[in-house]
């Protein structure tokens, strides 16, 4: 029997993967608002408490307010806002990261990752925890996505323009107040005692993610040999999880590394970069949609209800 879900906030950029991938799953029944009706309160209350599996693609306010109308104690909700990812009543939804699947598994109130923190935290957690990123690093990360993680104005924004306009806007930092939204997990979910310095980039392309962490080996617990097998042991025979060897080239094209060959799977890879002079680059590529969103949700929905992770992603 097909597990009913209801998708609250289907018609936004996540909301709208997310169903993508559900269309063809074949365990899963959809519960649906036509767009005409997604104002009417009784029917969406209907959905909320009928489904098997909620997930909540709203801004945070309003993903809170929408948990406090689920009263079914059976239902599973997978919250992709960033309202609920530190909460101590909520299990932080990356599989992958060490002892969470455990967790995963009896939890019905489940936080989606961010998209940016699922590759930093990928790439610290297992290095925090052996010892060998001290929890008091002064880290700095960096990133570039695609501008479809700015939701559908910046999607409708970038596709309105072309020529000159289009590359004034080719690379552009932001979040320079230091205050990113993603920050509490970032530092919570690895365990670092103070935030890092984080200040993404959003490029000219839809989508694509590469999220980079810079150490220095003499403030580390060991060398970058001792980095790269610590994420080996961690995530060997992840399903997901890729780890290229220390050093890789076969990714690079003309010394580049493309930040959207991941686009469309749930796949995120990982690479370990070091020189002799002691500087050493974790960088973490993923699809902001795909593992950085609606796939990671799917993913976590598969593990709740016992089905393979795997189950309709690629």
């Amino acid at each position: 029997m097909a597990h009913k879900v209801f998708i609250d906030g289907q018609y936004g950029t996540t909301g709208l993967q997310i169903q993508q991938r559900l269309e063809a799953h074949p365990e899963v029944d959809l519960l649906t608002v036509p767009q005409d009706k997604r104002r009417d309160a009784l029917l969406r209350d209907e959905c909320l408490n009928e489904a098997d599996v909620v997930f909540l693609c709203l801004p945070d306010d309003a993903a809170r307010e929408a948990v406090g109308l689920v009263t079914n104690p059976k239902t599973v909700i997978i919250d992709a806002s960033s309202a609920h990812r530190v909460s101590p009543d909520w299990v932080y939804g990356v599989p992958e990261l060490p002892g969470q699947r455990e967790l995963l598994l009896n939890s019905n109130r489940i936080a989606n990752p961010g998209c940016y923190p699922t590759g930093m935290t990928l790439l610290t957690k297992p290095l925090v925890d052996a010892d060998l990123i001290p929890k008091d690093y002064p880290l700095a990360v960096h990133a570039i996505t695609g501008y479809s993680g700015g939701g559908k104005a910046m999607i409708a924004d970038y596709k309105s323009r072309s020529g000159a306009d289009l590359e004034d806007i080719a690379a552009r930092p932001k979040n320079l107040d230091l205050m990113h939204k993603h920050l509490p997990e970032m530092q919570r979910i690895p365990g670092f005692q103070f935030p890092p310095v984080f200040v993404p980039t959003v490029g000219n392309f839809e989508q694509g993610m590469i999220v980079q962490v810079p150490l220095h080996a003499r403030l580390l617990g060991g060398p970058a040999t001792a980095l790269h097998e610590r994420l080996a042991a961690t995530y060997g025979g992840e399903p997901f999880v890729h780890l290229f060897p220390l050093n890789d080239q076969s990714q690079l094209e003309d010394g580049f590394l493309k930040p959207t060959a991941c686009n469309g799977t749930n796949r995120i890879e990982l690479f370990v970069y070091a020189a002799d002079n002691g500087l050493i680059m974790l960088m973490a590529r993923l699809d902001n949609l795909g593992k950085g969103a609606s796939g990671a949700a799917v993913q976590n929905m598969n593990l709740r209800l016992g089905l393979d992770e795997t189950t309709g992603l690629l």
